[in-house]
């Protein structure tokens, strides 16, 4: 038997059976000979060459009359080695929940030709295979015992789709190989690179509501885990409460649950720690922040294994305002039937986050509901009173369906909200703005077309308001009185709105009553006389003043 393409002679044997203990090129020769020719002691093994022998015989050029099968059988022998590989960093904390686990060959592996290389990850002290690869570098999500293990093998006598991760073992496939008492020539480092991970990950929060309303001297907050933490053994869970953009710490708790007494933004965190290597006395509320205490952990560029929720839930306290608006015109008159009102926001209102903002009108002293808009603005078909209020109000808490138009008022919606001593936190401008909204008739009578609430005084608005809300409205309306100054007759021309008793009365400069006087009239305007030549001998001058009265049953 000889080794290499040198034919070095390594063994000599009366059978064509070697043992040898080193992979290589290895070739079986016959040798026929006459021992009284060729003296075989001259044979150095690891030294002499098969070219050596085969140069004394006859068919080499020498003189020995022998043979030597030259070519022989060659044979070339295996002896994969998965050799050793190393960790990179054998306990790795996965702070976001994974971990990357990377190991390093020691490059003392022997990979034969033909032969492959591929990396196989498994778990626990079973080593349960996870993960194969074809480079030393594995992502886990879990925490736990882990080994990386090198395997060297030939494609064609090991079958790697007999791999069912998660069940099959390292110590099953290392059973097949020859190294494990099986058949089949590969090689397994069964040792491998050891490593131990913990992934804590704080998950993530939401938050009940983006803003809570700041009633009396406190509000709260509360959020629900998402479900998604990791808390690995020796853990544990608690919650945060930070203020501010800054995230100072206020307040910790075992549940996502705060009671604060200040307004402003504050966000609830879940952190995940080991009491262990995490000592929260050195949180100081007020000061610490949350970065300060994220700074400490490996995830935030420290060496303290756990996980906080930076980004937490974030939850505005305060207080919604629905701010104020005015009319764009507040004497209205319907014009075929309908008039359009408009109502115009003063920009001050306050709508937080999740919040919405709708218009609401409502008619008459008891603000009854009639209509809702997204904008403020309304078409009305009746005089009388109405009013647009702003409503800032949260959708999750304020069920809007719960209106029943003509019957519902704004008094009923505000008792329902804090500010009306209710629990919504909501905003409704009860005040909202004004319109009055006369049919054409009274708009004549008045002139109320040419007519701004400037012009008007507190009283007259009163009456106007009065006299828009009458369930039967009749106004009076003295337009001219001639000839002016007068001996004996005086011509009233009249405006009624429909037909009345009307009382005329004349008062002297001292303000007694020198005549009264019943006039029945008919809709629309007329014209009526009147006997003063009783008052004096010379002719009287007369000044126009006008009362109007709202009644129904005059």
């Amino acid at each position: 038997m000889t080794s290499g393409a040198g034919l070095v002679i390594e063994q000599v044997s009366l059978t064509p059976d070697f043992i040898v203990n080193g992979s290589g090129l290895y070739t079986i020769h016959t040798l026929v000979y006459d021992p009284l020719t060729l003296d075989l002691t001259i044979v150095v093994p690891g030294q002499t060459t098969g070219f050596d022998v085969n140069g004394l015989l006859v068919q080499g050029g020498g003189t020995i009359c022998a043979s030597l099968d030259v070519a022989g059988a060659p044979v070339t022998i295996s002896n994969p080695d998965a050799g050793t590989i190393t960790a990179d960093n054998g306990s790795i904390c996965g702070a976001s929940g994974s971990a990357l686990l990377t190991a390093t060959p020691d490059n003392n592996a022997n990979v034969p030709a033909g032969y492959q290389v591929i990396y196989v990850l498994t778990s626990g002290s079973g080593l349960v295979i996870e993960q194969v690869n074809s480079v030393p570098s594995f992502t886990v999500t879990t925490g736990g015992n882990y080994t990386i293990h090198t395997l060297v093998y030939d494609p064609a006598t090991l079958d790697l789709s007999i791999v069912v991760p998660g069940q099959t073992t390292g110590f099953d496939v290392n059973g097949l190989l020859v190294q494990g008492g099986g058949t089949i020539c590969a090689s397994l480092d069964v040792a491998g690179a050891p490593f131990a991970i913990e992934t804590p990950s704080a998950g993530s929060l939401t938050a009940t509501a983006l803003y809570a309303c700041f009633s009396g001297n406190s509000a709260t907050l509360s959020a629900t885990a998402n479900g998604n933490a990791v808390v690995p053994a020796g853990y544990q869970t608690i919650y945060v409460l930070t203020s501010g953009s800054g995230l100072v710490i206020e307040q910790v708790n075992t549940t996502p649950d705060f009671t604060v007494n200040a307004p402003g933004l504050y966000t609830i965190h879940t952190l995940v720690y080991n009491p262990a290597t995490l000592d929260l006395n050195i949180v100081v509320p007020g000061q610490t922040t949350g970065f300060d205490v994220n700074s400490l952990l490996v995830q935030g560029g420290g060496s303290i294994c756990a996980s906080l929720d930076v980004a937490g839930a974030p939850i505005t306290v305060g207080n919604p305002d629905a701010g104020a608006i005015t009319p764009d015109d507040f004497i209205v008159c319907l014009d075929n039937g309908s008039a359009f009102i408009q109502g115009i926001p003063q920009g001050n209102a306050v709508v937080p986050p999740g919040f919405n903002t709708i218009y609401v009108l409502t008619r008459g002293f008891g603000l009854t509901i009639q209509q809702v808009n997204t904008t403020p603005d309304f078409t009305v078909t009746q005089q009388g009173l109405y009013r647009i209020h702003t409503l800032v109000y949260d959708p999750a808490t304020l069920d809007l369906t719960t209106v029943v138009f003509g019957q519902t008022t704004g008094n009923d919606v505000n008792g329902l909200l804090i500010q009306g001593g209710g629990s919504i936190c909501a905003s409704l401008d009860v005040q909202g703005a004004p319109f009055l909204v006369f049919g054409p008739i009274i708009c004549n009578i008045f002139n109320l077309n040419a007519v701004s609430q400037n012009d008007l005084s507190a009283q007259t608005i009163e009456e106007l308001k009065t006299l828009a809300e009458s369930p039967v409205s009749s106004a009076v309306v003295i337009n001219s009185i001639y000839p002016n100054p007068a001996n004996d007759m005086v011509s009233l021309n009249i405006s009624l709105m429909q037909n009345e008793n009307v009382k005329v009365m004349v008062f002297n400069m001292t303000g007694q009553r020198v005549i009264e006087q019943n006039v029945t009239g008919t809709a629309g305007e007329f014209v009526r006389t009147l006997d003063v030549s009783s008052l004096s001998q010379e002719p009287t001058w007369f000044v126009l003043k006008q009362h109007q009265v709202a009644h129904s049953n005059c």
